[in-house]
C-alpha cells in the first residue's frame, strides 16, 4: 500500500463549483486552457509508518493535455503534514516557503536521508510540473517516523612515547609521568587513537573535547591526535599536570550521536607510601599520673612491615598483627616517587592521620631517622592520648606527598585497637550448703591490657574490668547480676558470685566478661553447666 495523495479541500470545492456551472465542458472545448498535472508516489514510506532514515522513493506524474517535464521535491522534519496548518491560505503559503529542489528524473528510484531520525517525524512533498510550467496544486505527500536503528560504535586507545603500545584505558585512566623518564629534556607525547563504525550507515563527523573546553569537530577519516606536555614549558603545553578527560563521540549520516567514549589520564605519578613499623609507648603501670620508678616499660611492637610481606613472620606474630595501645605511637615509614625530582630525592613530605578522630600531622625531611641503601626512613610521634577508647579499631593513614604537592592516592594503613576484650579462662563451682542450695560460682579471666590504667579517674568507670552472669532455670536469677573489678585490682579482688536457695537440679550459667559498656560487640561469653544435689 503506497502513500496516498491527499487533496486539499479548498481545491475540491473549486472543482465542484466549476462543475455546477458547466465549466468542465467549456474547458474541454478550449484548448488554450492548460490543466495542471497530477503527482503519484508509487514508492515511499506509508503515512504514519516508521521507516529507516535512509528510505526509498519513486514518483510519477500524469498530464492530460501535455507532458510532465519535472518534479519539485521537498523533505522537512515536522510532526504533522503542513506543519499542523489547516486553512487553505496557510497551507498554500506554507508550501511556497518549503525548501524545494527540482529534478527532471521520472520513474527513478531515489534514496533519501531523514535528518535527526531518532527524535523527529518527517514529511515528503512531491509536485509534478508540466511542459507549460503548471504545477500540481495538491502535492503527493507522506509523513512518517525516521529511525536510526543502530548508533555508531567507537573505541579509544591511548599510548605515549614511553609506553608506545596502544591500550584501552581503564575507568580510572592511565597515569603518565611529569617528565620524560627516558629523555628528561624531551616532551611527553600522549597519543590518542580511535576507530568506529556505524552498523546501518556511515560516520560523517567526529567531535571531541578535553576537560571543560569547547567541542572540536573532526572529519570522518580522522583516526587520532597527539597531546604534548613539556615539563620545562607547562604554559605552552597542550595539557597541564593533573587529571584530564578526553571525550569523543561520532555522528552518523542520520545525525545520530554515539555514546561518548572517555579516555582519562593523569600527568604526574602518585608517590608511594610504606609504613615500616608502629610501636606503642607505655609510661604507666596503673591509673597513677606519675610514671613508675625505674626503667620505663618497653615499647610494644604493634605492626611490622615484615608481618604483611612474610607469611611465616605473620604467623609468628599473629597475636600482635592488630596491636593494642597505651600511649603515644612511634611510627617509622618511607616513600618513593617514580617521577620525582631528577636528583632521585624521595617524596617531599608525608601526611598522617588517625581515622575517626581529629588527630594527624605533617612530616618533612627533617624527620629522617635512618636509611637502608637508597631507602630513606622517616619517624614521627603521634602524641595520641592513652585515654582514647572506641568500640572499633582505629586506622592509621599515611600519605606521601611529592615535590608537586600530589598525595598518594592509595595511602598505606595500619589498624590497631585501644582496649582489648577480656577473656574468660575457666569457670568452676562449689556447693557451700546442701540444705539451702547455696553455691559459689568462681571464674578466672585475663585481659591483655590489664593493669595499665586508662587515664583520669573520671574515665575509670568506662574502663572497669566487668562481669555479669545469670542462670537459666532459676527464676530468681534470670536477670543479669553484675560484678565490677576496679582498675588495677583485677588480680586481688575475687572473681566470684554467690547463689542461694537453689533446688536440687541442673542449671546453666551464662557468664560474660567485658570492658566499659561494650556488652554487644566487645564481650567474651562462656556457658557453664552445673548441678546441685
Amino acid at each position: 500500500m503506497f502513500a496516498r495523495k491527499i487533496c486539499l479541500m479548498g481545491f475540491v470545492l473549486v472543482v465542484l463549483a466549476f462543475a455546477m456551472q458547466g465549466c468542465r465542458d467549456e474547458d474541454l472545448a478550449r484548448p488554450d486552457i492548460n490543466r495542471p498535472p497530477e503527482t503519484i508516489l508509487s514508492v515511499a514510506p506509508e503515512l504514519g509508518d516508521q521507516a529507516f532514515h535512509k528510505y526509498r522513493v519513486r514518483w510519477t506524474g500524469l498530464d492530460e493535455d501535455g507532458m510532465v517535464t519535472g518534479y519539485k521535491v521537498a523533505t522537512i522534519a515536522e510532526d504533522e503534514l503542513y506543519g499542523g496548518r489547516s486553512s487553505e491560505e496557510d497551507i498554500v503559503e506554507y508550501l511556497i516557503d518549503l525548501p524545494w529542489d527540482f529534478t527532471d528524473a521520472t520513474e527513478s528510484l531515489f534514496v533519501f536521508r531523514a535528518d535527526r531520525p531518532n527524535s523527529r517525524r518527517h514529511s515528503l512533498y512531491v509536485i509534478a510540473v508540466d511542459n507549460e510550467g503548471k504545477e500540481d496544486p495538491s502535492p503527493a505527500l507522506t509523513n512518517f517516523t525516521a529511525v536510526d536503528y543502530e548508533l555508531p560504535q567507537i573505541t579509544i586507545r591511548i599510548a605515549d612515547n614511553m609506553n608506545p603500545i596502544p591500550r584501552v584505558p581503564g575507568p580510572r585512566g592511565d597515569t603518565l609521568p611529569s617528565y620524560n623518564l627516558v629523555d628528561p629534556g624531551a616532551p611527553i607525547d600522549i597519543r590518542l587513537t580511535w576507530e568506529g563504525h556505524d552498523p546501518d550507515g556511515e560516520i560523517v563527523e567526529w567531535r571531541y573535547k578535553i576537560d571543560s573546553a569547547v567541542e572540536v569537530p573532526l572529519p570522518p577519516d580522522s583516526t587520532g591526535m597527539s597531546l604534548v606536555y613539556v615539563d620545562s614549558e607547562p604554559e605552552a603545553s597542550d595539557v597541564r599536570l593533573g587529571f584530564h578527560e578526553f571525550k569523543l563521540y561520532a555522528i552518523d549520516d542520520a545525525n545520530a550521536r554515539s555514546d561518548k567514549a572517555i579516555a582519562r589520564f593523569v600527568i604526574n605519578y602518585d608517590p608511594d607510601t610504606v609504613i615500616d613499623s608502629v610501636w606503642s609507648l607505655r609510661d604507666k603501670t596503673n591509673n597513677s599520673t606519675t610514671p613508675p620508678e625505674g626503667p620505663p616499660l618497653p615499647e610494644i611492637l604493634i605492626f611490622a612491615r615484615e608481618w604483611r610481606e612474610n607469611p611465616d613472620s605473620a604467623a609468628k606474630y599473629a597475636g600482635q598483627r592488630v596491636g593494642y595501645h597505651f600511649g603515644p605511637l612511634r611510627m617509622k615509614f618511607h616513600g618513593s616517587d617514580k617521577d620525582g625530582p631528577l636528583s632521585g630525592a624521595p617524596p617531599d613530605s608525608f601526611k598522617w592521620s588517625i581515622k575517626g578522630i581529629n588527630l594527624g600531622g605533617e612530616v618533612g625531611s627533617t624527620a629522617v631517622c635512618g636509611n637502608d641503601g637508597d631507602v630513606v626512613f622517616y619517624c614521627a610521634w603521634s602524641g595520641l592520648s592513652p585515654r582514647l577508647d572506641s568500640d572499633r579499631p582505629y586506622t592509621l593513614i599515611f600519605n606521601a606527598v611529592d615535590d608537586r604537592d600530589k598525595q598518594d592516592g592509595s595511602p598505606d594503613t595500619v589498624k590497631f585497637d585501644v582496649n582489648f576484650t577480656p577473656e574468660i579462662l575457666s569457670v568452676s563451682h562449689s556447693v557451700v550448703d546442701t540444705l539451702t542450695g547455696k553455691t559459689r560460682i568462681s571464674w578466672d579471666a585475663a585481659d591483655i591490657d590489664e593493669g595499665y590504667g586508662w587515664g583520669s579517674s573520671a574515665l575509670q568507670a568506662l574502663m572497669l574490668y566487668r562481669f555479669r552472669y545469670r542462670l537459666i532455670g532459676a527464676a530468681q536469677y534470670s536477670q543479669w547480676i553484675y560484678v565490677d573489678v576496679p582498675v588495677g585490682r583485677q588480680k586481688i579482688v575475687p572473681k566470684e558470685g554467690a547463689i542461694e536457695s537453689l533446688a536440687p537440679g541442673t542449671y546453666e550459667l551464662e557468664l560474660q566478661a567485658y570492658n566499659g559498656t561494650y556488652t554487644e560487640t566487645r564481650v567474651d561469653k562462656r556457658d557453664y553447666e552445673f548441678s546441685v544435689p
